[in-house]
């Protein structure tokens, strides 16, 4: 946009158009005069010079071009109908408000039919000077009303497109949020593994160093291990799904690991596993491998008892074993894991899955008790 033609509220269209009709219009009125002397060059400029606002200020240059309609005359510009054309279509397209819209071209047909009536023309011809602006006006109205369903569906092509953004961070967030949670779950295990048979190594060497190999081992074993999980778990996107940890099988080892690290401890499984239920598989292994950590963490020294129990429908985990002394206070306040992640991780895996969660310490006892539900394994 130049940026004088700015200044005076036109486009350079709209001051080519206005500039061909003013010219084409005095060239008539001078060569084939429709008016008395001086009377058409008048209605020419007057009715065709608003048309270069048509765009910028559409009502206020439709009421004064019409408002010329009413001088008296013995003819018409050849191209005076393009200029009534162009002028109510812009009217109809960006006038507002819908009020003074209509009330200008109702103030158009009036001085239409008064000036049809006033000159030569037959009274029917008011028919067309009532049509002339009322048929352009129309068609604005049309095309302003499909512009604006058409700007509609942008916006919210738009907003749809700033939702999907939204929902594609919070799975990211959420993701996230898993891959800590499974970090957590397995270091918390293994190390907890680790410490125990470095004890047992430590205790080895002071009192008898041949019996230090076996625990030492066990920790080379325990820590190739856990590499290999925080890899699973890092580099996958869904949920992993480990097949030996997805089968009776693997629930089984997790249990002799467990007990071949000094937390001692009793497994029984009852009822048939289901089969291909992976992702149930999994929490069932994770929540056993969380809860036996817990227990040789907290309460270092007493048995676990675990039973995992395959209903029909549903699957139910539940370890028990001695209390341990209440956690001490870490830095900033805060309670050691018994009350921190590895509850929270146990009960996000269960309510994932539709399931529930449950822990409770009374009679000098903490009990786990987890339910699953078979339609679990689709979410």
């Amino acid at each position: 946009m130049n940026p004088r033609l700015d200044r005076l509220h036109v486009t350079r269209l709209d001051v080519v158009l206005t500039a061909v009709l003013t010219v084409a219009g005095l060239v008539q009125a001078l060569v084939l005069p429709f008016a008395a002397p001086g009377v058409g060059e008048l209605f020419v400029v007057g009715s065709t010079l608003p048309l270069a606002w048509r765009r910028r200020h559409p009502v206020e240059a439709a009421a004064v071009s019409s408002a010329f309609w009413l001088i008296t005359m013995d003819g018409f510009p050849l191209l005076g109908f393009v200029t009534v054309l162009l002028q109510f279509y812009a009217l109809g397209a960006y006038g507002a408000p819908r009020a003074a819209v209509w009330a200008v071209s109702v103030w158009a047909c009036v001085t239409g039919v008064v000036g049809t009536l006033l000159g030569p023309e037959v009274p029917t011809a008011a028919i067309g000077s009532v049509l002339v602006v009322v048929a352009p006006v129309l068609a604005g109205r049309i095309v302003r009303r499909q512009r604006q369903q058409h700007q509609a569906l942008l916006d919210l092509a738009r907003e749809l497109e700033a939702e999907k953004r939204k929902v594609q961070e919070a799975a990211v967030s959420e993701e996230r949020a898993r891959v800590a949670r499974e970090l957590h779950d397995v270091l918390g295990h293994e190390l907890t593994l680790i410490a125990v048979q470095a004890e047992a190594a430590s205790a080895a060497l002071r009192l008898a160093p041949d019996r230090a190999a076996a625990p030492v081992e066990a920790i080379r074993e325990t820590a190739h291990r856990t590499l290999r999980e925080i890899r699973a778990a890092l580099d996958v996107v869904a949920p992993p799904t480990d097949p030996t940890d997805a089968t009776p099988a693997g629930l089984t080892d997790l249990a002799r690991r467990a007990r071949d690290a000094g937390i001692a401890n009793s497994l029984t499984v009852t009822g048939t596993p289901w089969a291909g239920n992976t992702s149930v598989w999994l929490a069932v292994h994770r929540i056993v491998r969380e809860c036996l950590t817990n227990a040789g963490r907290h309460a270092p020294g007493t048995p676990v008892t675990v039973d995992v129990h395959w209903a029909q429908d549903t699957v139910t985990v539940t370890a028990a074993n001695a209390a341990g002394p209440p956690p001490r206070p870490t830095e900033g306040g805060r309670t050691g894991d018994r009350e921190g992640r590895g509850i929270a991780g146990m009960r996000h895996r269960a309510e994932l899955l539709g399931g529930t969660f449950t822990a409770s310490k009374g009679d000098g006892r903490f009990e786990v008790h987890v339910t699953l539900p078979q339609s679990g394994a689709a979410a």
